[in-house]
């Protein structure tokens, strides 16, 4: 597990560190650096086992947004142990960042070469254990809604892209491995959406398949017509059973759903963090908040100055005292102002 994570001149980051849980929130106004700071701790595990491929319109297999500054670091701990990439200068011009699992060893990049080190006190048989993998996912509704391929039975489960494209494949496959995972869902559906009465996978060509919904009437409808809020349940309740990463990322967990729904994924995220992967997201929900615990949230701002700031819940001023009369979640939103939250981290009216 990532008990803290450090991003110097990354993004919009100057330098920055975050001590992190095995479930995580990262709130605050926008543009303060909350994405930003998943987007990097998703290229520092990446890069643990893989590289990035420059193709035309972008890099592959997704933008690491690390190729751009010559003094850019990202560090994380990791039990202990220090691991990390850093950038370290902009010359030989290269098509591929790769590395080798070897430690304090230099890579052509792009426009300049990075480091990967490795502290010395743990092997790295142990450090790559428990940075195996990350997916990183922020659905959208025209992605869940699109046809898609079936996937192969020798295949990884997982979606093809950050935003949810692949879900009907992916119940395709879930429910063709037939060990009660597409069963669970289905019945999971029927207690939360009483109008639906089952879901359905058919094929739309001899290789695309789509989300169906059964509703009680008698009524078909396909995933092009289906309400938001059932995607949105649907692509939360498969991250349970796709191939396991040791990082799952998650902006904006609380879109297209309604309050109960999302107390229900915050569920799902839950019960995925005690299973051993952990799960970090960026949020602006009070009610995902809610399901947390102050050692859990942490308050992100961004001054002109500065940079970017991480501070935890429980460290904000007045807690003791505050959190004895509103939840975690209801706090945030009486004591924030969507700029510096002064008010919460200060202890300043909120007026």
């Amino acid at each position: 597990m990532i008990k803290a994570f450090r991003a110097k001149s990354y993004g919009c980051l100057k330098d920055v560190e975050a001590t992190l849980t095995p479930l995580h929130a990262f709130i605050g106004p926008n543009d303060s650096g909350k994405s930003t700071l998943l987007h990097g701790m998703r290229t520092l595990v990446h890069f643990t086992h893989d590289g990035f491929q420059q193709e035309r319109g972008g890099w592959k297999p997704f933008d690491p947004f690390i190729l751009d500054r010559v003094d850019t670091e990202l560090v994380c701990d990791v039990d202990g142990a220090t691991y990390g990439l850093r950038s370290i200068d902009n010359f030989n011009v290269k098509e591929t960042l790769t590395r080798n699992g070897e430690a304090s060893v230099d890579y052509d990049s792009p426009i300049g070469r990075a480091s990967y080190f490795l502290s010395s006190d743990i092997g790295n048989a142990s450090i790559l254990a428990q940075l195996r993998a990350a997916r990183l996912v922020r659905f959208d509704p025209d992605a869940l809604r699109t046809p898609s391929g079936l996937i192969p039975e020798t295949a990884p489960v997982n979606f093809l892209d950050d935003r949810g494209l692949g879900l009907a494949g992916v119940y395709f496959a879930l429910r063709n491995r037939d060990d009660g995972s597409f069963a669970a869902i289905v019945q999971e559906v029927r207690e939360r959406f009483p109008t639906v009465k089952g879901i359905r996978v058919k094929a739309v060509t001899s290789s695309e398949v789509v989300l169906e919904a059964d509703l009680t009437n008698g009524a078909k409808v396909e995933a092009k017509r289906m309400s938001e809020g059932l995607l949105y349940y649907l692509a939360f309740a498969a991250l349970r059973h796709l191939d396991p990463v040791t990082l799952l990322l998650v902006e904006e967990p609380e879109n297209g759903l309604h309050p109960a729904r999302i107390v229900e994924v915050m569920r799902i995220l839950r019960s995925i963090s005690e299973q051993g992967t952990q799960v970090v997201m960026a949020t602006h929900s009070p009610l995902v908040v809610n399901e947390m615990r102050a050692d859990e949230v942490s308050i992100i701002t961004r001054a002109e100055a500065e940079g970017t700031k991480v501070t935890l819940m429980k460290d904000t001023a007045n807690f003791a005292k505050r959190s004895s009369v509103y939840a975690l979640g209801e706090l945030w939103l009486s004591f924030a102002d969507g700029v510096a939250e002064a008010p919460l981290l200060q202890g300043r009216d909120a007026s």
